[in-house]
């Protein structure tokens, strides 16, 4: 049984992490990315994800939103999977474009053994990365951004007390749960294919320049439901009380990690 693996994700704001985000996914070994555009108006967003895409094995897609957390968003990504003719044993990564995964593996290895043993889905955890001195540092387009983001840490459990499980991988006959992904109505996903769990990553490039001015924006525009509307709170309390992210903080487990790992495998179908 062949499958191949794409990657969607739909882009409100900050067209920064774009051309990081395809590079990733490229040198990971993705057939397709897909790239949903959601903004009001066609605006430099979209144009900025239609110059990056060029060269790379990318769609870019506009669709009307009129603010950040539109209640269609899993409804489009499904049109547009449909489009691209992605079938029921293909492999899907649902992403926020902020998400960069890691496996311990080539990713054509994981799902030759995922098609082996007939699983559906994989779970990740996700590591929070932060600049130097614990800034919320812009983004630049050299060096990667593991290194422009040197530091893992666990923000997302400690400061916004959300879930660090993340659906990595799964195929397309499967239904996640809500729109962030975190669980399945319809898939077993405890067992791993290659290693440990723990090896399992999703790199969250949140923790950048302007952070706080899109929260505040989300907070003051969109339709947030109550437990993303608290983390956001959480998010500017936290800044209001440090300042900055406190990498000393034994709690956030602040650990250097770097430039991410890639094991090299090409965009093919695996078996």
């Amino acid at each position: 049984m062949n499958a191949l693996v794409y990657a969607i994700a739909s882009v409100y704001e900050n067209a920064d992490l774009i051309p990081h985000f395809l590079a990733h996914y490229t040198r990971l070994g993705v057939h397709r990315i897909l790239l949903v555009v959601r903004t009001p108006k066609q605006n430099d967003i979209l144009f900025s994800a239609l110059e990056h895409a060029k060269g790379y094995d990318a769609n870019v897609y506009w669709f009307s939103a009129a603010r950040f957390a539109d209640s269609d968003k899993a409804d489009v990504e499904q049109f547009v999977l449909r489009e691209t003719g992605v079938g029921p044993n293909d492999y899907i990564m649902h992403l926020d474009v902020d998400e960069f995964q890691e496996y311990p593996a080539p990713l054509c290895d994981i799902v030759t053994a995922m098609n082996q043993a007939d699983d559906w889905a994989l779970r990740g955890w996700v590591v929070d990365r932060v600049a130097e001195g614990g800034v919320l540092a812009p983004i630049r387009s050299v060096p990667s951004i593991g290194e422009q983001y040197p530091f893992g840490c666990d923000l997302t459990l400690e400061v916004l007390r959300a879930w660090t499980q993340k659906i990595v991988l799964c195929r397309g006959r499967v239904r996640l749960q809500g729109g962030v992904c975190h669980d399945t109505w319809n898939a077993y996903y405890e067992r791993v294919p290659v290693g440990r769990p723990d090896e399992y990553l999703v790199h969250h490039f949140k923790w950048t320049a302007g952070l706080l001015d899109r929260i505040r924006e989300r907070l003051r525009t969109a339709a947030l439901g109550s437990a993303y509307e608290r983390e956001c709170q959480r998010i500017l309390n936290y800044f209001d009380s440090t300042g900055t992210i406190d990498l000393s903080d034994p709690a956030l487990r602040s650990r250097r990690l770097g430039a991410m790992n890639y094991s090299q495998s090409q965009p093919r179908a695996c078996s």
